[in-house]
This record gives structure tokens, C-alpha cells and sequence, in this order.
């Protein structure tokens, strides 16, 4: 098909990341080989030297944490390799991050039939020069010979329709992932949509909810009821075991946004003498709630200090658009609200809002 415009855009996130493509006023979401709409941003190499991407990476980091690896995004345009032991090979930041946009790219190949050499790829509004230049790369090793970055907070705007033409309201993005916390104020100025003022920490994100629970709660009691000596986090001897209960803490925890307790399961690690240790945990909610307070309420001390880094109260700001997946979370929702006192919007999906605020930019791209 021969465009005018680029039309497809991508969010490359830390934890996620997904691929939309502007058709007539409208983006939509291309979604993956496993039919869903985000692809993890995981990358992993197996004994053989495959590559593998997404969910296949992501079960295999769970089972062999040192062959794979993701939120290598907060390492772009560092001197920084992984190494996969299994097959000696190592990567570049850059290089993981193009076998992500490979996989979008190859999505689109299968959904629509489309060969693209071009798609409007997305950063953090913190991002430097050395960063996008490393995206840039990455764009390239993955096959994009036109590449235009676009910051993940005007591309939300864009997605929600905030116009460059407006009465010069300030928004309030509020960017709240798996594993980084982005607060950015927007504003229209001379035409453009403007990022006024931003701020955020790489290490706050909807992972620490999880650990928070397995920390507290999880591992000391296993450790007591096991024997399991010295079981805690950055102990290697339990690398395994820890991941797997991340991840059965993660599936529970989305279980969560709509019951009030659920038991962790799908989660088994050898012990200290070799017998199966399977958690019998029953999680609920006002835990996962108690967890999450002192978090969420750092992320809105950080955007109220942008705010007041410009001056501008609360009542200054229309509103906050949610963007991110923990946001989902009614609870997340209403303790944020209370805490900045500004009204929330979550009306366009925060999993996936970035990539469609990305396709509508695209479409004004030859």
C-alpha cells in the first residue's frame, strides 16, 4: 500500500510496548501474534543463539532469569551490554530495543500485509541527546529508514485530543509504568504542543507494588514455613524463585482491580534440599492497597513539585490523563485523585494510549 504520511506510530516502553496505524482520522492498535495489544518489552536468547520477544521472552526470563532481560530502555545510549550466558552472546541497549521494533514491525507484516519503513517512535520527555540518538539507532538496526521521536507525553495529549490551535490550558500528563514515573505539564504555545515542565523517577513504577508485597509479606513468611535460609531478594542462590513469585504477585495483583482477594498460584521453586516449595497465599486487596499508599503518594509529590517548579497550583491544571497500566486500577485511581486534587481523565486506554497519540502525529508526517 503506497502512503502519503507515515500513519503507523510506537510506543517503546520500558515494560511495554505496542504499535498503532492512523486510518482516516482514526488510530488503531495493531495487535500482536498472541492477539494482544502490548508486546513485553523483554528480549531473551536460548541455548541455540534464537532470539526471542515479548510473552516467549517473558516466560523465559521467569525460568531462566540470566537469557533474558528487559527495561534495557533505561539504559539507552549507555556503554552498557547484557550477556546471555546460555549462548555467550552479548547486546547493546540499542540492539535489544531494535529486536522489540522488529516485532512491531513484524506484526504489521501479518496483520496488514504491510512491509513499513517508517513509524514515529516515542520517548521519555527526559530523554537526552545521546538517548534519542540511541533510539534513532535502534530504529535503524531494526529496518526504519525514517524514524521522527516524538515525546510520550505530547503523544498522549494527542490521543486525547488536545490541539496545538487551544486556549492554552495546561494538562497534567501523568505516566505511572511498570517500572518508571514520568509527570509532564503540557501546554499550547506559538502552535505546538509544548512540555512546560516535567520531572519523574526511573526507579517508581507499578513493580515496586509487587516487590513491596513479596517483601513484606510473602517472603517472610515462606522463609518461616520452609526453612528457606537467607531467602531474600538479592540473595542469587533464590534469583529463580523470586522472579516467579513476581510474576504470580503481578497476575494477582491485576486480579485484584476487581476482586477483593485472590490465592497466588502458578508458582513452584525447589527449596533448600531440593523439595518443591509451591506458595499458599492468600492476597486482598486492602493489603495490595496498604502496599501501594507510600508509592502512589510519591508519584503525586512529584507532580506537585513540577507544579511548583512553574508556579502553577492545582487549580491551574484541566486535568490529568492517566497513562500507564497500573493506572486500570480503581483504587490507583482514587487515591491519586484525592492526593492532586485535579480531575482525572482516563477515557482512552492508558495501556495503549501513547502508540495512538503517536499514529495521529504519524498522519501529519510525509
Amino acid at each position: 500500500m503506497q502512503r502519503a504520511t507515515i500513519d503507523f506510530g510506537i510506543d517503546l516502553g520500558t515494560t511495554n510496548s505496542a504499535v498503532a496505524v492512523l486510518n482516516g482520522v482514526t488510530p488503531e492498535i495493531i495487535k500482536n501474534n498472541q492477539d494482544a495489544d502490548v508486546t513485553p518489552s523483554i528480549v531473551g536468547i536460548d541455548r541455540r543463539g534464537a532470539v526471542r520477544v515479548g510473552g516467549d521472552a517473558r516466560d523465559l526470563s521467569a525460568s531462566d532469569p540470566d537469557n533474558a532481560y528487559g527495561e534495557f530502555k533505561r539504559q539507552m545510549g549507555a556503554n552498557y551490554r547484557y550477556t546471555f550466558k546460555r549462548s555467550g552472546q552479548t547486546r547493546a541497549p540499542e540492539e535489544l530495543s531494535a529486536e522489540v521494533l522488529k516485532e512491531l514491525r513484524g506484526n504489521v507484516q501479518q496483520r496488514l500485509g504491510e512491509t513499513i519503513d517508517a513509524a514515529v517512535i516515542t520517548v521519555p520527555a527526559a530523554f537526552e541527546l545521546h538517548q534519542c540518538d540511541a533510539t534513532r539507532k535502534a530504529a535503524e538496526l531494526a529496518g526504519f529508514s525514517q524514524s521522527p521521536l516524538l515525546q510520550e507525553p505530547v503523544a498522549a495529549a494527542l490521543a486525547y485530543g488536545f490541539q496545538a490551535e487551544g486556549d492554552k490550558a495546561y494538562w497534567l500528563v501523568y505516566d505511572f509504568g511498570g517500572g518508571t514515573f514520568d509527570a509532564a505539564v503540557i501546554k499550547a504555545e506559538e502552535g505546538t504542543i509544548r512540555v512546560v515542565n516535567h520531572g519523574g523517577d526511573n526507579f517508581l513504577g507499578g513493580s515496586d507494588f509487587d516487590w513491596a508485597l513479596i517483601t513484606n509479606l510473602i517472603a517472610p513468611r515462606l522463609s518461616k514455613e520452609h526453612s528457606l535460609a537467607d531467602f531474600t531478594r538479592d540473595n542469587l542462590k533464590w534469583r529463580t524463585a523470586f522472579t516467579l513469585l513476581k510474576r504470580s504477585v503481578e497476575r494477582a495483583k491485576i486480579r485484584l482491580s476487581r476482586e477483593d482477594s485472590v490465592w497466588i498460584d502458578e508458582c513452584r521453586f525447589q527449596g533448600n534440599n531440593g523439595e518443591t516449595v509451591e506458595p499458599d497465599y492468600e492476597l486482598t486487596r486492602s493489603a495490595l492497597i496498604s502496599a501501594a499508599g507510600p508509592i502512589i503518594r510519591r508519584s503525586a509529590e512529584i507532580c506537585l513539585r513540577v507544579l511548583e517548579e512553574k508556579r502553577l497550583a492545582p487549580s491551574a491544571i484541566e486535568r490529568v490523563i492517566l497513562v500507564g497500566g497500573p493506572t486500570l486500577a480503581p483504587y490507583f485511581r482514587d487515591q491519586i485523585g484525592n492526593l492532586l486534587g485535579i480531575r482525572l481523565d482516563h477515557s482512552v486506554d492508558p495501556l495503549t494510549v501513547v502508540a495512538k497519540g503517536a499514529a495521529d502525529f504519524a498522519g501529519t508526517q510525509r
